[in-house]
């Protein structure tokens, strides 16, 4: 037998039946609100750090975190390649290599956490804001076959690397 218990909701006053939820799916949607989080400390110490306005350390982030995940899935593609990796399309996906049951892991996660990017649109828009940021600020290359930017600082790097694996792992 399956326990439900009722969500308040601000819509039984206007006449709409409670929602009610299993504890397995309060338990899922817990586990996704933790991981859309991932960014947040650093996103708040790179907003400081740089002055950067609103959201743009956590776009920083989330672009960064694709371009780590393009770099360990498939490292000759290039940064235009993210839409096809997470939709599973297009002739780098296909032609991809045996990946491990972690890299399989990596990339379920990073279709979640990167939703927004499987709209090959919205990818190559935050690959040019990316793009026009400061230098230093970029962990990544965009051009050519991409990598790591020569000009990051260390602490940056392996900062960044670090919670990148930690996301998708």
């Amino acid at each position: 037998m399956m326990t439900a218990y009722h969500t308040p909701s601000p819509l039984l006053s206007a006449g709409f039946p409670p929602v009610v939820r299993s504890k397995a799916s309060a338990q899922v949607s817990a586990s996704v609100t933790h991981l859309m989080r991932w960014q947040e400390p650093l996103a708040t110490r790179l907003r400081f750090r740089h002055s950067l306005p609103g959201r743009v350390a956590n776009r920083l982030l989330n672009i960064e975190l694709g371009l780590f995940l393009l770099a360990e899935l498939l490292p000759m593609a290039p940064a235009e390649a993210l839409p096809n990796l997470l939709n599973g399309q297009g002739i780098v996906y296909r032609e991809r290599p045996v990946w491990t049951p972690h890299q399989h892991k990596m990339l379920s996660r990073a279709r979640i956490l990167l939703a927004p990017y499987q709209d090959r649109a919205v990818w190559y828009s935050a690959l040019g804001k990316y793009a026009t940021m400061d230098k230093s600020l970029r962990l990544f290359t965009t051009t050519g076959r991409g990598g790591q930017n020569p000009d990051a600082s260390s602490y940056d790097r392996r900062e960044r690397i670090q919670l990148y694996g930690w996301a998708l792992a």
